[in-house]
């Protein structure tokens, strides 16, 4: 078991740090709201993979028996979620991005989106179904397994998410002043524009 989750660890660690859109969406908030405010948006998306896993790793044949429409459903509603975030945020004038920012900085709000985000992946539950299988001993403490690695997964998770968020943070800085403000907003824009376009287009069988 401790090779297998030697290489598991491996595995996790090297999607996490794929950009996706959870890591996304990371860069963009550390960009426009800061590190730590961010840090609200990186819980709800805990909570949303431990979710993922928890009904991956112990439903498999379920999830799998659910068909497309289910994972359709929820990638529209994140997509066009997102679509909406990124033209508030594109369209705002100059003196209201502060408002926008005060808006996106209400806890709760970042804690919804990181996790209805992380629940409304598909390319996440279609991950752990076809990864899953792999690492699961049968004979092994099924339960102990559960635990080790959601633990590995939320570390790694939160560790790739710290770096996204961070790189954002530092980006903004570089761009300090009212027009370079704006503008961190424009590209934060651009890029979650992109990613709900990316998941649109997967909902859509593109």
């Amino acid at each position: 078991m401790t090779a297998d989750l030697g290489l598991y660890t491996l595995t996790i660690a090297a999607v996490s740090m794929t950009p996706g859109m959870c890591m996304t969406l990371a860069f963009t908030l550390g960009m426009t709201v800061g590190y730590r405010v961010a840090l609200w948006m990186m819980v709800g998306e805990l909570l949303g993979v431990a979710v993922v896993f928890s009904a991956t790793f112990w439903s498999l044949t379920w999830v799998r028996d659910q068909g497309a429409s289910w994972f359709t459903a929820l990638s529209l509603l994140g997509g066009v979620y997102l679509m909406y975030l990124a033209i508030v945020l594109f369209r705002q004038p100059q003196e209201a991005v502060r408002k926008i920012e005060q808006l996106a900085t209400l806890p709760y709000q970042l804690v919804g989106l990181g996790f209805v985000t992380a629940v409304g992946n598909p390319k996440g539950w279609a991950f752990l179904v076809a990864l899953l299988p792999r690492f699961i001993e049968g004979e092994g403490s099924l339960l102990l397994q559960f635990a080790a690695m959601l633990a590995i997964m939320t570390v790694t998770e939160f560790a790739s998410m710290s770096l996204y968020a961070a790189g954002g943070h530092w980006f903004a800085a570089k761009m300090s002043g009212h027009q370079g403000r704006l503008g961190v907003h424009r590209v934060a824009a651009t890029v979650l524009a992109g990613v709900s376009i990316w998941v649109l287009a997967g909902a859509a069988g593109w």
